[in-house]
Parts: structure tokens; C-alpha cells; sequence
């Protein structure tokens, strides 16, 4: 395990990132992806994903328009927007280089695992698709639980075969029609197909970066080959520099004292049930819990809560401090909603490109 502090970090000069483009591309980086955390996503319900069993053309309008809807409410809180991705676009793309893609990735944004496993299938089929991505490095920015659904993905795409096989039989009662279920959920089994074809070696190299992910799942680190997590952070505890702190009332949550409250809280035991539409997914929740977290109690969720553990046991944890601005952006979303300013673009990619790139020979 491993943990770095930074406080105090100012925005960075905009020199400082006079290299990354060519580290990127040395690397041999073809693609960003942006995916955003819980509740920023196009069904953080369930409801469109069944709407989807009967008329998935009317699903796809539904989950499109309400992630539209959540964009203009939220902005750039807790939300990576079009224009933080034409931001970023910007650059990581000198007018004399070949383009690097830079793409949102939408998935249904539900808190519990079933809903992180959809996206993760989601992003599956999307790398195995495209022969163009086959062997390239893609770098992956993840918000909060965002994070967890490219942890989940790991652990799937480097799973033994008798793994995967287990996997989709455990969930089959999810991803199969049933009945009244006029059709499948095809994401699932082309990529339980495509993962029994695909040789690892041919699998895009990951990279990811997460920002205020909540501890939860380990991380297969021989698909993710670099790893980094931003937390933000002020202790408040001198004894306990790493651990965060249940807060003491309603104004220092608010003004999120002790950093990002929402990683703090949103460990084992606080994820919601599926919908109520679909009774099959609360079975195959409770699988999925004892495939993902299988030491995991709700009855530990204080005692837990009051470790206030901030480091991955996984990659390298950076501990930010990040300062406060007249707009109060380490505060919003009780802390939460800091990492996908505009603002600390420039900071997160200059600590991305020295700690992944720098050292790389191509």
C-alpha cells in the first residue's frame, strides 16, 4: 500500500503541461475516457434497464434525456460535462499531433453492484468492439463509484475462464428473459462471448486514474498496469493523518472540514436495492455481494465508518488538500464534487503524466 500527501496545491501554470502531449502518445495512449460517478448517469433507478427488456430503441431516448437533464443541473459538481471533455481535448491535442480521442462514457450511475457490473459490461463491449483500441493504452479517469465499476471491470476482464464461467451463471437470472421478459439484455452475453474469445494480450492497457472513489472492491492490477487515486483530505485528527472523521455536526459536513465526506461514507453497507420492478436483481444483488465483498457486513458499517480508512490497498493513494477558491469548489457536494472542476485539470494531469509516463520508454 502505498500513500502520498499534497496540501496546500495551487492550480498549476499552464507551462507545465508543455510536454504531456508527447509523453501520451510515447506512451503509446490512443484514448481518454471520462466515466462519471452514482447518480450522474442515464438510470439511477433501474427503470429505464427494464423499459429496455420490451422497447430498448424508447430506453435509449429515456436514459439519453435524462442524463441531459442531469448535466444542466449539476454542471461540472461531482460531473465530467461536454465541456470539461472538449477542455481536456484541448490539451492533450496540439494542432501538428495525431488526435487523442477523448469520450464520455455514460453508464446507468445505480448504487449497488448490479448496477456497477451493467456498466462495466457496457465498457467491455465498448473496448472489445473496436479493433482500432485492440493492444492500445487507454487512460481512464473515474469519479467516485465510477471507480468501483472500473475495479469490477478488472476483475472480470483478468478472471480465469472457470471464473468467468461462474460469474455469468451466478448472474444469468439478471441478463436472461424470464417470462414476462420479452427480451434479453444482449451487453451481457456478447461480452461473456467475447471475453471466452479474447486473448488478454490483444485487451486495450488501462491506465486509470479515480477521484474520490469509495473503498470497495480491490483492483485487479495486471489489467489496470497504472493505477492512482485522488483523494481529497484535510485530517483532522493530527493522530490519524490518513483516516477520515464522521463529522461532528451539519456545518462541517457542508464545509466538508475533513475533505470528501461522500468517499468516507460510501463504503460496504450503504448501497441501495435494485429496482422494485425487477425482484430477479435483488437475488442476483446478494450473489454479486458475496462474489465482490464477501467479508463485507452491514452490521460493520460504524465501526468501519469510524476507522475512516482513506488509502487503496491498490495503486497509490495521493491525499490532496485541495484550496479553497472564492467559488468554494472543495466544499460542494460535501467535498465530493471538487475533482471534476475545470480548475484542477491541469494539476491532475501533470501528477497523472509524471507518475504513469515519465519514466515509460514507449
Amino acid at each position: 500500500m502505498a500513500s502520498d500527501r499534497a496540501s496546500a496545491i495551487t492550480e498549476p501554470a499552464a507551462e507545465d503541461l508543455s510536454e504531456l502531449p508527447q509523453l501520451l502518445r510515447r506512451a503509446g495512449v490512443g484514448e481518454i475516457i471520462l466515466v462519471h460517478g452514482t447518480f450522474a448517469g442515464t438510470d439511477v433507478v433501474g427503470v429505464v434497464r427494464e423499459i429496455a427488456r420490451f422497447s430498448p430503441s424508447l430506453a435509449r431516448r429515456l436514459g439519453d434525456l435524462g442524463k441531459r437533464w442531469f448535466d444542466e443541473l449539476a454542471g461540472e459538481v461531482g460531473n465530467y460535462t461536454a465541456t470539461y471533455a472538449q477542455c481536456l481535448t484541448d490539451l492533450v491535442n496540439p494542432p501538428s499531433l495525431e488526435p487523442i480521442l477523448v469520450s464520455r462514457f455514460p453508464w446507468t450511475g445505480e448504487n449497488h453492484h448490479l448496477g456497477r457490473a451493467d456498466g462495466a459490461m457496457l465498457l467491455i463491449e465498448r473496448l472489445l468492439d473496436d479493433a482500432q483500441r485492440r493492444g492500445r493504452r487507454i487512460l481512464v479517469l473515474a469519479h467516485s463509484h465510477g471507480g468501483n465499476m472500473v475495479a469490477m471491470l478488472s476483475h472480470l476482464v483478468g478472471a480465469s475462464s472457470e471464473e468467468k464461467q461462474a460469474f455469468f451463471g451466478r448472474t444469468r437470472l439478471h441478463y436472461k428473459s424470464y417470462l414476462f421478459r420479452r427480451i434479453d439484455l444482449p451487453t451481457w452475453q456478447h461480452v461473456q462471448e467475447g471475453l471466452a474469445k479474447c486473448d488478454p494480450s490483444s485487451f486495450p492497457r488501462l491506465d486509470v486514474a479515480t477521484f474520490g472513489t469509495p473503498l470497495r472492491y480491490r483492483w485487479n492490477t495486471g489489467v489496470c498496469e497504472n493505477l492512482l487515486h485522488f483523494v481529497h483530505h484535510r485530517p483532522l485528527d493530527p493522530s490519524k493523518p490518513q483516516a477520515a472523521c464522521i463529522p461532528a455536526g451539519i456545518q462541517q459536513l457542508l464545509d466538508a472540514a475533513g475533505g470528501d465526506y461522500v468517499q468516507h461514507l460510501g463504503i460496504a453497507g450503504t448501497d441501495f436495492l435494485p429496482s422494485v420492478f425487477a425482484w430477479r436483481d435483488w437475488i442476483v444483488e446478494r450473489r454479486m455481494g458475496q462474489i465482490f465483498e464477501c467479508h463485507a457486513r452491514r452490521s460493520h458499517l460504524m465501526r468501519n465508518l469510524k476507522v475512516g480508512r482513506r488509502t487503496s490497498a491498490d495503486g497509490v493513494t495521493l491525499l490532496v488538500d485541495y484550496a479553497d477558491t472564492d467559488e468554494g469548489w472543495n466544499r460542494k457536494l460535501f467535498g465530493h464534487g471538487v475533482y471534476t472542476c475545470r480548475q484542477w485539470l491541469p494539476f491532475h494531469l501533470k501528477e497523472i503524466a509524471e507518475r504513469f509516463y515519465t519514466t515509460r520508454n514507449g
